[in-house]
């Protein structure tokens, strides 16, 4: 599905408006990208793109399983 997840540091940590950041890798592809209120959004380049609706699908849910682990 996607290698090499990690968390980046937060955006506005310790603050009302506190969002958790990602990066990963799709086939070779950086992608990064923040969670809110259990929602990914993808900064650019976005894999919707180059992958199907269905693929991203998944590796969001797994974003999103990933994160609430950490």
């Amino acid at each position: 599905m996607f290698e090499d997840f990690k968390l980046i540091d937060p955006l506005f940590e310790d603050q009302v408006h506190e969002r958790h950041q990602f990066c990963l890798t799709i086939i070779g592809d950086e992608y990064t990208g923040i969670i809110e209120d259990g929602e990914v959004s993808w900064y650019h380049p976005q894999p919707q793109t180059v992958l199907s609706e269905q693929h991203v699908n998944e590796v969001e849910a797994g974003v999103i399983a990933l994160a609430k682990l950490h």
